[in-house]
């Protein structure tokens, strides 16, 4: 069975989106670029809501991406990718598959098939349908050293309660964010 992870980064009250879907607060430096390198060699496929796809198939196929971080945007470019919407037409970043419908019993399916672990990167709504679903077994969230006036925070949609237990954590020196890994205790 494939387990599913959460990766969002937060600022220290909880957001993990500014006003107006701003994310450029996040520091992402260094260290966590080193991270990032290492978090792809995993070959997880990568999952996205329409939302959080959308960004990232603008930015990590960029001239930009491959100057500021070749080895994530290499990475990030290669990796399977499935991307959750009933809205898009067509997915047309490499390697990525669009599902359409009820994404909890299609996630429900793809873990129970072979193959490679699954995480999701952002995408909020995502996260709260397969937390309340009780389908996401870790979560790792980066807090930034930086508080919004506005936003959405993570688990803002989720109705029941839901219980973690730190697995580990990382401090990045030289921005200040810190990384937790949780797992879900399962009731």
């Amino acid at each position: 069975m494939r387990t599913l992870s959460s990766f969002t980064f937060i600022s220290l009250n909880g957001y993990f989106k500014g006003e107006n879907e701003d994310t450029s607060w996040h520091r992402h430096g260094d260290e966590e670029g080193k991270y990032s390198e290492e978090s792809l060699q995993s070959q997880n496929v990568l999952l996205f809501g329409r939302t959080t796809y959308e960004m990232m198939r603008h930015f990590w196929p960029s001239a930009m991406a491959a100057q500021l971080f070749p080895k994530v945007a290499e990475g990030m470019n290669k990796t399977e990718k499935i991307v959750f919407s009933n809205t898009l037409k067509t997915a047309d970043w490499n390697n990525t598959t669009l599902m359409r419908g009820n994404i909890v019993e299609q996630m429900k399916q793809l873990k129970e098939t072979p193959g490679n672990d699954l995480t999701i990167l952002g995408s909020g709504s995502i996260v709260t349908q397969f937390t309340e679903a009780g389908l996401i077994d870790h979560y790792q969230i980066m807090i930034d050293p930086v508080a919004l006036g506005r936003g959405e925070t993570l688990f803002s949609g989720i109705q029941h309660k839901l219980d973690l237990k730190l697995t580990s954590s990382k401090i990045f020196e030289s921005s200040g964010v810190i990384l937790l890994s949780y797992e879900r205790i399962k009731s």
